[in-house]
């Protein structure tokens, strides 16, 4: 009982130092940049908004609350020796790392980059350096880097989890430059959880916890008699992924299993720096480079592969389907070929529309599943419904923009760059003619579109 007052304690003093510090609301701040940027690029580029921020938010924050607690109770049995100071090293760091690439400024970067400035450190002598210097090496050197590398690993696993789990919540249809300069749809998955973690680390003093635990944690030092507290370590854990060459869901998965294995090793590197002092250097390297080596392996396989978004002769590729329009309710996928309308065999949004008009009353579409497997879908149309479906097909050749698709670094989140940029050559009408009609059939012939009041904002 005794101890179960302490921890309600210690627990509420640290939830309360992490409620205070920025480096929680940095997390939140960087994954509604990233759902705003989103939103942007498909404004331009489909003239309308597939994304919603406060869905993006709901997908991202209960995830990583639940990463936070399996990895927080996990550190329970194990221990680690930190300070508010690691706080601060890591973000520091990780958020020069996120000027650097995007990617950088997951925890794993910035645990391997401090473990390797703490061990660095140790080979000098600062007694005779400046003041600043001096207070810097000793703030280092004050707490166990590998603690930090061990829950850095640990977060390599569970972020391979939240990417297989919650992939299609946190994705988004974009338009990007193929290899040979034309215009192909994919998708952009903003994998990306702010984790709060709280920590039970060691501490002396009167703000120590004075009862004693019904446990020892593994890597404590028996040999020293200490308190203990609970300390508020906000991180951030993802990546941005894009895919030409699939389904959001089957990149996560694929991507979900080369982080899985490369995050089992790189927890067993940091657990055993925890262990052994000597691994840290290596553990350092190890943990950083084996989430790299997940990235570089994926990006290699979506680079080598054939794009999937990309119209063909037996119909109209669908790159995404508009929330709560009639595709969505006819179960419309991103992905699927539309073949014929109402009999009407289409290549063309021209085509899809005179289909649309054969029939006023009802609509029969047959489509090409992801299979290549013939299958019809049907409704009735009815009085002041709006005529368009609701799909966004792939680009054409005059599509007027593209995105990089994933931002290169923290400056490319901010409000004023734009996510997107003009193709040479293009001209606007183009845009309208070819990505509007996928939402808006009217548009696709330079009619008035009276379609966009339950797409757009």
């Amino acid at each position: 009982m005794e101890w179960g007052l302490e921890w309600l304690e210690q627990a509420g003093s640290g939830i309360a130092a992490a409620l205070i510090q920025p480096f929680g609301y940095v997390a939140v701040l960087l994954v509604l940049l990233l759902a705003l940027r989103q939103i942007r690029a498909e404004r331009r580029l489909f003239h309308a908004r597939l994304t919603a921020w406060p869905g993006r938010l709901l997908a991202a924050l209960p995830a990583g609350l639940a990463v936070g607690v399996l990895v927080s109770a996990a550190v329970l049995f194990l221990g680690v020796d930190l300070n508010a100071d690691a706080v601060i090293w890591l973000w520091c760091v990780s958020l020069l790392l996120g000027l650097v690439r995007l990617r950088f400024a997951a925890a794993a970067y910035g645990a391997g980059l401090v473990a390797f400035l703490q061990w660095l450190s140790g080979w000098f002598d600062w007694s005779g350096s400046p003041e600043l210097i001096k207070r810097l090496a000793a703030s280092l050197a004050s707490f166990d880097a590998a603690g930090l590398l061990l829950i850095a690993g640990l977060l390599l696993p569970a972020e391979a989890l939240l990417l297989w789990r919650s992939s299609r919540r946190l994705a988004g249809p974009v338009i990007v430059d193929g290899k040979r300069g034309r215009p192909i749809g994919g998708w952009r998955i903003d994998a990306v959880w702010p984790v709060p973690l709280l920590l039970l680390v060691p501490a002396a003093g009167t703000s120590a916890g004075a009862a004693e635990l019904p446990w020892t944690p593994l890597f404590w030092s028996l040999g020293e008699p200490q308190g203990w507290t609970l300390l508020g370590l906000p991180v951030v854990i993802g990546s941005v992924w894009r895919t030409t060459s699939l389904l959001p869901a089957a990149k996560a998965a694929r991507t979900a299993r080369e982080l899985l294995w490369t995050g089992l090793i790189a927890a067993v590197a940091g657990a055993a720096a925890a262990q052994w002092e000597l691994l840290l250097p290596a553990a350092a390297a190890a943990v950083p480079a084996l989430r790299e080596i997940a990235s570089f392996i994926e990006r290699s396989r979506e680079a080598a592969a054939s794009p999937l978004y990309a119209h063909e002769g037996n119909g109209l590729r669908v790159l995404a389907v508009l929330p709560g329009s009639s595709g969505a309710q006819l179960g419309i996928e991103p992905g699927e070929i539309v073949s014929k309308v109402n009999g009407t065999a289409v290549r063309t949004p021209e085509e899809l529309y005179d289909g649309l008009l054969a029939n006023p009353a009802f609509c029969k579409i047959e489509l090409l599943n992801h299979e290549g497997h013939v299958r019809f879908v049907q409704r009735a149309r009815y009085e002041n419904e709006h005529h368009q479906l609701g799909l966004v097909l792939a680009p054409f050749e005059d599509a007027a923009y593209t995105v990089s698709g994933a931002p290169r670094s923290l400056i490319g989140l901010l409000p004023w760059s734009r996510p997107f940029r003009r193709r040479g050559g293009s001209a606007p009408a183009a845009e309208v003619a070819h990505t509007a009609p996928a939402s808006d059939p009217a548009a696709a012939e330079g009619r008035p579109s009276d379609a966009g009041s339950a797409a757009q904002d």
